[in-house]
C-alpha cells in the first residue's frame, strides 16, 4: 500500500460524496459521472474516463481504518485501486485475493500522482462476478403474492420481546418455499401458529425481490396482508418487522 493511499482515498471520498461507496448509504443513488466532473477536475488534477473492460492481475488488498476489512483491489503496480459501490455477499474480500487475473469495467478516476481509483460496474473473476446494474433507484419492485396455501414450516420470533413476527412457508405443490413477514400478530393469531405444527394456512401478501445475499433456505419474503386458517380469515400487517416494529 503506498504512503499517499491514505490521503487519496480521503480525496476520492470527498470527490464522490453522494455516489453511495458504502452500504450503509445504500438508498442513496449512484451520481453519474457528469455531476462529479467539475470536481474531479478542480482537485488535484483528476480526470474521470470511462474504461473497460480490462484485464489486470490483484496486486495487493485495501483495507479500511480498522485494518481488518477489505474496501478494494490493487491492480498491477498497485497504482489501480477498484472500489464497489454496492454491497457484496460475502464481503468485497470475497471478489479475489492476490494473484488472480480479473477482468473490470467502470469509472476510472485518475490523478496527477499516477494513482488511479476506479468505481467499478462490471467485474469477472472466473466465476465470481459483480454488476453495478445502474442507479440505486432502479430496485425491482414488490409483486401480488395470491392466495397460496401450504404448511408453516417453522415460526420466526421477535429477539427483543420473544412475539411471533413471522413463519417459513412451504405452498402447496410446486412452490418455492418463503419467509412471511407478519407484522404486528394479536394474541389469537399467535396461539393458532403456535398450535400442533404444521399448522396449515393459506397466505396472501406482496412479494419482495429477492436480496442478493441470502443466509436462508427461504427463496424470498411475503409481507402478508391476511392469513387463512381453518376458513377464517384474519388480516394481518402494520408495521413489517424489517422496519424496526420493536413489538
Amino acid at each position: 500500500m503506498k504512503s499517499y493511499c491514505s490521503f487519496q482515498w480521503g480525496l476520492l471520498g470527498a470527490l464522490l460524496a453522494g455516489t453511495a461507496m458504502t452500504a450503509g448509504a445504500a438508498d442513496a443513488r449512484y451520481a453519474p459521472q457528469a455531476s462529479i466532473r467539475g470536481v474531479a477536475n478542480a482537485a488535484d488534477n483528476a480526470s474521470i474516463t470511462n474504461v473497460g473492460p480490462v484485464t489486470g492481475t490483484i496486486t495487493a488488498l485495501n483495507y479500511d481504518t480498522d485494518g481488518t476489512t477489505v474496501n478494494g483491489l490493487y491492480l498491477g503496480d498497485s497504482e489501480t485501486l477498484l472500489t464497489f459501490d454496492r454491497p457484496v455477499c460475502g464481503g468485497i474480500g470475497s471478489l479475489g485475493k492476490v494473484g488472480d487475473p480479473v477482468t473490470y469495467s467502470g469509472i476510472e478516476v485518475s490523478f496527477s500522482s499516477g494513482f488511479n481509483t476506479v468505481i467499478v460496474k462490471s467485474y469477472r473473476n472466473g466465476s465470481t462476478t459483480y454488476a453495478q446494474n445502474g442507479s440505486w433507484s432502479q430496485k425491482p419492485a414488490p409483486t401480488a403474492y395470491p392466495p397460496a396455501a401450504g404448511l408453516v414450516t417453522a415460526l420466526n420470533y421477535n429477539p427483543v420481546d420473544g412475539s411471533i413476527n413471522g413463519f417459513f412457508f412451504t405452498p402447496t405443490g410446486s412452490g418455492s418455499a418463503v419467509f412471511v413477514d407478519l407484522g404486528l400478530v394479536d394474541s389469537t393469531l399467535a396461539g393458532l401458529l403456535e398450535g400442533a405444527a404444521p399448522v396449515a394456512v393459506s397466505v396472501t401478501g406482496l412479494q419482495l425481490p429477492p436480496r442478493t445475499c441470502t443466509q436462508s433456505a427461504a427463496s424470498g419474503v411475503v409481507v402478508a396482508s391476511s392469513l387463512t386458517i381453518g376458513g377464517t380469515a384474519y388480516l394481518v400487517g402494520g408495521l413489517p418487522s424489517y422496519a424496526g416494529s420493536g413489538r
